[in-house]
């Protein structure tokens, strides 16, 4: 079929025209009529043409450039028709780069199968392609660090509980009874790795599809291999067929296929998602992973344990994972996950055998025990569930291994003559319960785990204890939920939780990273900005509502690595609003992320987001802005009182155009003036009016302004009133909005009696803002009421410039 894959190249085959009344047509066309063989609809969607020629043009010519739309199929592809085809109605598909349309694409004439240019060199030195305009990003979840693809590592192993539950923390996935293994990503190649570090690769040669099924150049996934039965459920004594069989046969492959039920992913292209909550880490898997045959994406249900666990009872399946929604991934058995069995099942370490006895052949039991601390426990015997091959098998294997000394700190006392064995095998065997010695009770053979560490069988992983473990409703690295007002205060002004999650009026958030140092002179931690922010909250979320928000986000903090968003992505919460804004350039929908109340505002600093930048206008009509500002953008060299006297200058001639004015600094070493608008005006309008009073004030103040548009070529020591800003889609860094620079400023309201040239921005700080509060009080808190028409200004401005010629 079709691939994501822009190394690869598919033959499609051109057809006549058919009827749309054919489009939902699936089934079997009989042999030796036309397009005899199956018919199924693989993908469904849209598309639209690339370039400027119609598509009726570009298959004349032999190339059809195409955008996708599709569920499975997303993206720039092309159609290549080949020269040299015998029957002349045959294509080459091909995906292409998913920016806009590069120029330098070209088609090779002489057979149409490459594609030559700076793409060609692209995918032949392996870099990999352009992301994919709807391709999620794994930068944009919470939590994701940049780091290099780890060479190996261990999963995370369930802990054992008895009695299913249901909680709105966690999420339940069906347990598969098969091999558990993790997939490693890497050029256009996948490796298997059981759970113990060994490669398994050759026995699962179906799994090679895996990179051209996930949208991902370096990933590794975790997910178990399972052979599943008639009704779709794993088969563990079938799977141990394909179970240490290197290359397998066809034959083999066919009569046993396996299937790779995905449920995590830890690392993609460039960024380590273990600390990711898991629910967000699901979520971004489910966008990346094209589920065909032979893969699966484990899907869950939120809080409803029982239910599912009844379910799986009903359905005589193995049982189910219990998994806390927001837990990190972490490599050793945990609390995090929990696994309760409808079946009773464990893994034993094999200590020996017994002699048959009567019409048995090889051996009559498995002589089975679980470590204590360091001492191997006896724990019973199995002699049912074998066939005589099996029997055999296992036999030559003991055999093999046979010591003269019992593995086992207490020998048993058996019936028939025992064998021992050193402690390497381990058997998976299915039981009613435990009796008071303990031992188990009915136990049946199901067979023998290559995958699973003998030390890894210990009493207390396999339900031989003498109370269920306890479930963890809240690990101390997921962080405890706090919902009161105190609580959630206490922690932020003063806790030392690495996280927590927060419940405010109804919406539950986590903050991650808390003892992070964000700046580090003076010593500023992620706690102290996100306090900040809490306090402030009331003050800034007025300047913020439904504005679509331009992202920067500071993971690291100011000394780190910063990156701009546009796109809500795949990691924001369901009740975080959005609002949608369709691009000319992009050719679609970039879905902007709204603060709305504080705890869309607390979640935005939490991903990193130091500052907070707006739109001018507000998604109820985004093309009409309800303030207009001006940027005083000072060039090297400037002083700020310079910045000052052009704001003084400024605002004087805006007084007398009998407008209200509000000032603020920038946070950094600019200055902004703000008009707030009634409204009716669209960007256009408000600019031109900006950039008339602009050249204005530069004229008079030539000593001090420069109105040269280009950043390099401006003059030291003079400030640049910047008008353009005034446009749709261009942000600017909110009032009471924190900056990222190293003294951690923040952008402060500034009354007309401070409008001196011993003002200095400096002194406004995420430290000092709430002391300044208490003393001035909110400067700009009649802002929204002071809207205002712009007719009689421009009239003033008219007439001074009638005068002036």
């Amino acid at each position: 079929g079709p691939s994501l894959n822009s190394r690869d190249k598919r033959l499609a085959v051109q057809t006549e025209d058919h009827p749309l009344d054919y489009i939902d047509f699936e089934g079997v066309i009989p042999e030796r009529q036309y397009g005899a063989g199956s018919v199924m609809v693989w993908d469904t969607g849209t598309y639209e043409v690339e370039g400027e020629s119609t598509a009726r043009k570009q298959l004349q010519r032999g190339e059809l450039k195409v955008v996708l739309h599709g569920k499975k199929l997303r993206g720039g592809f092309v159609l290549v028709k080949l020269k040299r085809s015998q029957k002349g109605n045959e294509w080459l598909l091909i995906k292409h780069r998913d920016a806009a349309m590069d120029p330098s694409w070209d088609i090779e004439e002489n057979d149409g199968s490459v594609l030559t240019g700076r793409t060609l060199g692209e995918i032949e030195e392996g870099l990999p392609p352009t992301e994919l305009p709807h391709r999620p990003r794994p930068r944009e979840l919470d939590g994701a660090r940049r780091a290099k693809l780890p060479d190996q590592v261990a999963p995370l192993l369930a802990t054992l509980a008895e009695k299913p539950f249901s909680d709105p923390e966690w999420l339940f996935e069906l347990k598969w009874d098969g091999v558990r293994a993790l997939a490693y990503v890497k050029d256009g190649k996948v490796t298997l790795r059981s759970r113990t570090g060994q490669d398994i690769t050759q026995q699962y040669p179906e799994m090679a599809v895996l990179p051209e099924r996930v949208l991902a150049q370096q990933a590794i996934l975790d997910g178990e291999i399972v052979v599943l039965d008639e009704r779709g459920r794993g088969d563990f004594e079938r799977l141990q067929s394909r179970m240490n069989v290197a290359r397998p046969p066809a034959r083999l492959r066919a009569s046993t296929p396996v299937t790779y039920y995905l449920f995590d992913i830890l690392y993609c292209d460039g960024y380590d998602l273990r600390p990711v909550p898991l629910v967000e880490r699901k979520r971004f898997l489910r966008k990346l992973l094209d589920p065909r045959d032979p893969l699966r994406y484990s899907d869950h249900v939120e809080e409803q344990g029982k239910e599912l666990f009844a379910l799986a009872q009903k359905e005589g399946l193995e049982g189910i994972v219990a998994k806390h929604a927001r837990s990190p991934y972490v490599s050793r058995r945990s609390p995090y996950w929990m696994k309760l069995k409808v079946r009773r099942e464990l893994d034993a370490v094999v200590g020996g055998w017994t002699e048959p006895r009567g019409g048995r052949q090889f051996f009559g039991s498995l002589l089975l025990g679980l470590y204590a601390g360091k001492k191997l426990r006896f724990i019973g015997s199995v002699g049912s569930g074998f066939n005589q091959k099996t029997l055999k098998g296992i036999h030559a294997e003991l055999q093999d291994l046979e010591t003269s000394r019992s593995p086992f700190a207490r020998p048993p006392d058996t019936k028939e003559k025992a064998h021992w064995t050193p402690p390497r095998l381990v058997a998976r065997v299915a039981y009613a319960h435990w009796t008071r010695e303990p031992r188990l009770r009915q136990p049946s053979f199901l067979g023998l785990r290559a995958d699973v560490n003998p030390q890894e069988c210990h009493v207390e992983t396999q339900g031989l204890v003498e109370e269920p473990p306890a479930l963890v409703a809240a690990p101390a690295i997921v962080g405890r939920l706090l919902r009161k007002k105190a609580e959630i205060e206490k922690e932020l002004f003063g806790g030392t939780a690495e996280s927590v999650t927060l419940e405010l009026d109804g919406k539950r958030l986590r903050l991650s990273n808390l003892n992070k140092i964000y700046f580090p002179q003076p010593r500023i931690t992620k706690r102290q900005l996100l306090a900040y922010y809490y306090r402030m909250a009331k003050r800034i979320l007025p300047f913020l509502k439904d504005r679509p928000l331009v992202l920067r986000r500071y993971p690291d903090g100011v000394t780190g690595e910063a990156f701009f968003q546009k796109d809500a992505g795949v990691g924001a919460p369901e009740w975080m609003e959005t609002v949608a804004v369709y691009s000319e350039e992009r050719r679609e929908e970039t879905h902007y992320l709204l603060a709305n109340d504080i705890a869309a505002l607390l979640y935005l600093t939490n991903l990193g987001c130091i500052d907070h930048n707006p739109w001018s206008s507000r998604r109820q009509n985004l093309e009409s802005p309800d303030y207009v500002f001006f940027d005083l953008d000072p060039t090297e060299g400037t002083k700020f009182p310079t910045v000052v006297a052009v704001a003084r200058a400024l605002r004087a001639k805006l007084a007398g155009l009998g407008l209200n004015v509000f000032m603020k600094t920038s946070g950094a070493t600019g200055f902004h003036l703000y008009l707030p608008l009634e409204s009716g005006y669209r960007y256009e309008q408000v600019r031109s009016f900006a950039d008339i009073v602009a050249r204005l004030v530069a004229t008079k103040e030539s000593q001090r302004v420069t109105q040269e548009r280009s950043v390099g070529k401006r003059a030291r020591g003079k400030v640049y009133i910047d008008a353009a800003q005034n446009a749709y889609g261009r942000p600017l860094a909110s009032v009471y909005s924190v900056r990222a620079f190293p003294a951690a400023t923040a952008s402060a309201p500034v009354a007309i009696t401070e409008l001196r040239s011993t003002l200095r921005p400096q002194r406004f700080t995420l430290q000092t803002m709430p002391k300044r509060l208490e003393q001035r009080g909110d400067i700009w808190k009649d802002f929204w009421k002071k809207r205002q028409r712009l007719e009689a200004a421009i009239e003033k401005l008219s007439e001074e410039l009638r005068r002036r010629r």
